[in-house]
């Protein structure tokens, strides 16, 4: 039982971001987080992107499933972090030196905005006082999402509302329809995809209100990329050129990656 136990921990650490500095040291990895989703299948991700890194220059792939996890990685040169473009602003802000150097693309565009939908009884977002919000990602960025949403004049709203956690985007609008929550968090795409799988439940919602544009993932380095994370950020940048590479993209929810103009 306790060689069981044992097995299970060391598993549970390595995927979940707490075993990344036992080969810290060996060769450059790319550190993953996105506050704006929540990975529910860490050994699949991790195991497809080894494959591939391994493959194409001997290089790892390190999920996390907590923020500070990540953050507490964020240590040396020549390693790649891939998060949200709200968490890079974050850590800017608390003067951690990381610079964008790749920006995710989905069908050809780089940025997103989130939308605020419920069913068309909602008329108003003062009528979300006291009711569930669905969204993906962590509680903190959804709140900050919906307070540039809500605007100035709405802010009071916050404390009323209840902040429902779901896997992804799609997850959060569903939720609308089968009644889990009043309305939903999620980017444009998310909608999108409930109108080719649900159109009934598509139809049934309407926008409440859009956040501002921002950019998909992002690969960010430790100030100006050394030749070493150029090298590994090259292979990033090629990966939508084969069928595997394309496949572990949309493992990120992202089909490329574009350089920074």
């Amino acid at each position: 039982m306790k060689r069981i136990f044992s097995i299970f921990f060391i598993f549970f650490v390595f995927i979940t971001g707490g075993y990344w500095s036992a080969y810290s040291n060996v060769r450059p990895i790319i550190y993953f987080y996105n506050t704006e989703t929540n990975i529910n299948n860490f050994a699949t991700l991790k195991m497809a992107f080894d494959i591939y890194l391994v493959n194409h220059g001997g290089y790892y792939f390190q999920p996390f499933d907590l923020r500070e996890n990540f953050e507490a990685a964020i240590q040396k040169k020549g390693d790649i972090y891939l998060l949200s473009s709200w968490h890079l602003k974050a850590l800017q802000q608390k003067k951690v030196p990381l610079e964008i150097a790749l920006i995710g693309t989905s069908k050809g565009n780089t940025t997103q905005r989130k939308v605020l939908s419920a069913k068309k009884d909602i008329i108003d977002v003062a009528m979300l006082k006291n009711t569930v919000v669905a969204g993906a990602g962590s509680e903190e960025y959804i709140q900050s999402v919906l307070k540039q949403i809500l605007g100035k004049e709405h802010e009071a709203l916050l404390k009323d509302i209840k902040i429902l956690i779901v896997p992804k985007d799609i997850d959060a609008v569903m939720a609308v329809g089968f009644g889990m929550a009043t309305a939903a968090i999620s980017a444009e795409s998310g909608l999108d995809k409930l109108a080719m799988m649900n159109p009934n439940q598509f139809r049934e919602l309407h926008s409440l209100g859009f956040s501002e544009k921002d950019y998909l993932l992002i690969a960010a380095t430790l100030k100006k990329p050394d030749q070493q994370e150029a090298q590994l950020l090259e292979v990033l940048r090629k990966m939508s050129e084969t069928e595997e590479g394309e496949a572990n993209l949309k493992l990120l929810g992202i089909d490329g990656w574009r350089t920074l103009k």
